[in-house]
C-alpha cells in the first residue's frame, strides 16, 4: 500500500506521462461502443487503452464500465480505470460514492482515493463513513482523500480515527486533520492529549510531531509521563522532530523507563537534539541509575562530541555491565585512539575486578588499534582468569592479527 495519497498521484502523473502513447493506439474514430467492448478483452494492454480513451472521451456512460475495470485482474489496467474516472471527473462522483457501499474492500479502496484525487467536497460524506471500515486500507484511502478535499465538516470522523489500531491510518487521518484546520491544527491536537481513549492520544502526538509547530513542545513534554506507555512514545518522537532543547532534560528522565520502546525513542529524540543535549547527558553519567548512563552512554556517541570522551571512560568504570558496554560502544565512535591507553592501563591491572579487564578486551578489540596488540596477546597468554584470556583472544581477532601465537585459553 503506498503510504501517502502524493504516492498515488505520482503513479497517475507517470501513467498521464505515459497517455499519449496509449491514446495514439486507438483509432480516433474508434466508436465508444467498441471500447466498451474492449474494455473486457482478453488482452490486458488492449484493456487498459481502452479504459484510458473512454475517459478521454468524457462519456458520462462509460463511468460504470470503468468502475468496473477497477476489479480487473491487471494492476495497469486497474491504474488506467482510475486515471480515466478522474478525467471525467464530476460525473464520476456519485457512482464512486455509490461504489464506495461494495462488499469488494479492493474497489472500495480505490474508489476512495479516485475521489480524493477529483477533489469535490460532495465526496466527504461517503469517505467519512468509509473511515469505519473493517478494512485498514480503506480507511487509509478514505482519510487521505479527504486530507485532499479538505472540508471542515470532516473534523470530527477523522478525530475519531486518531484512535484508529493501524498506525499507518492514524498518521494520515492525522495529516488530513492538519490540512482541514489549517492555522488551528495545533491547537486541537494538543487539545487531544488530553482525551481518555490512549490511542487517540498516541494519534494526537504523532501528528504534532509530523506538523512540528514549536507551541506543540511543552504538552509534548507532559505527555512524556502519560500513564500509557505507547503515547509516551510517540511524545519522545515528536519531540525529536520538533528538535526542541528544552526537550533534553525530560527526555533523559525517561531513558530509565520501565518500557524498552520508550527508552528507544528517548534515544533517538535526544540523538536528534545533537550537540544541545551533550552537557545535560554527560551529567546524566554520574546519575545512580544504571538504565539512564546506559542510554546516555549511547546517545553521546549517536551524537559524537569528542568532549564527551573522558566521562565516557569514567562511565566505563561502573559495576554495571549494560553502563560499560555503552561506554566502549559510544567511544569507539567518538575517538578510539584517546580511549585505547586507558583500557590498557584497565586490562593490565591485576587488582582490577575479572569482568571489568574482560570488558576492556572487548573495548580494545572494538578500538581496533594496532597500540592494543601486545596488551592483549599478554592477556591472552598470562591472564588468571580463563574470560579475560578468551575476551583477549576474540579481541586480537576483531583487530585481524592472524599471526596471533596460541595459547591455551
Amino acid at each position: 500500500m503506498v503510504t501517502h495519497i502524493l504516492g498515488y498521484i505520482s503513479i497517475i502523473m507517470l501513467i498521464i506521462a505515459l497517455a499519449g502513447t496509449a491514446g495514439g493506439q486507438i483509432s480516433e474514430k474508434a466508436s465508444i461502443d467498441k471500447l466498451l467492448q474492449n474494455i473486457t478483452h482478453k488482452d490486458a494492454k488492449i484493456r487498459g487503452e481502452a479504459a484510458w480513451a473512454l475517459g478521454k472521451s468524457g462519456e458520462e456512460r462509460t463511468v460504470d464500465p470503468l468502475i468496473k475495470a477497477l476489479e480487473d485482474n491487471n494492476r495497469n489496467v486497474q491504474e488506467w480505470a482510475a486515471l480515466a474516472l478522474v478525467k471525467i471527473g464530476r460525473p464520476s462522483i456519485e457512482p464512486l460514492t455509490a461504489a464506495m457501499k461494495s462488499k469488494n474492500d479492493s474497489i472500495k479502496w480505490q474508489a476512495a482515493a479516485v475521489l480524493g484525487l477529483i477533489n469535490d467536497s460532495n465526496a466527504t460524506e461517503a469517505l467519512s463513513f468509509a473511515l469505519q471500515s473493517n478494512n485498514s486500507t480503506v480507511r487509509y484511502w478514505a482519510a487521505a482523500s479527504l486530507g485532499q478535499i479538505r472540508d471542515n465538516r470532516t473534523r470530527e470522523a477523522l478525530i475519531s480515527v486518531l484512535g484508529d489500531r493501524n498506525e499507518t491510518v492514524r498518521e494520515e487521518a492525522g495529516w488530513a486533520l492538519r490540512s482541514t484546520e489549517g492555522t488551528g491544527a495545533a491547537e486541537l491536537l494538543i487539545k487531544l492529549l488530553n482525551d481518555d481513549d490512549p490511542i487517540r492520544r498516541m494519534g494526537a502526538a504523532q501528528s504534532l510531531g509530523d506538523l512540528a509547530d514549536a507551541k506543540a513542545a511543552t504538552p509534548l513534554i507532559e505527555a512524556l509521563q502519560d500513564r500509557e506507555p505507547g503515547v509516551r512514545s510517540e511524545a519522545a518522537n515528536a519531540l525529536g522532530q520538533l528538535n526542541n532543547s528544552q526537550a533534553t532534560v525530560p527526555l533523559i528522565g525517561i531513558l530509565a523507563d520501565p518500557e524498552e520502546g520508550v527508552r528507544r525513542e528517548a534515544i533517538k529524540a535526544l540523538t536528534a537534539i545533537g550537540r544541545q543535549a551533550t552537557d545535560p547527558l554527560i551529567l546524566a553519567l554520574n546519575q545512580s541509575d544504571n538504565i539512564t548512563q546506559a542510554g546516555a552512554a549511547q546517545v553521546l556517541g549517536q551524537i559524537g562530541e569528542e568532549k564527551s570522551a573522558e566521562p565516557l571512560i569514567w562511565a566505563f568504570k561502573n559495576k554495571d555491565h549494560s553502563v560499560r558496554h555503552a561506554a566502549v560502544m559510544a567511544l569507539a565512535r567518538i575517538n578510539r585512539s584517546l580511549a585505547v591507553s586507558p583500557f590498557i592501563q584497565l586490562l593490565g591491572d591485576s587488582n582490577v575486578e575479572s569482568d571489568l579487564r574482560a570488558d576492556a578486551a572487548f573495548a580494545l578489540g572494538e578500538m581496533n588499534d594496532d597500540d592494543a596488540r601486545m596488551p592483549l596477546i599478554s592477556a591472552m597468554a598470562n591472564d588468571k582468569d580463563s574470560g579475560v584470556r578468551m575476551s583477549a583472544a576474540q579481541a586480537l581477532k576483531s583487530i585481524g592479527n592472524s599471526n596471533v601465537p596460541v595459547y591455551s585459553i
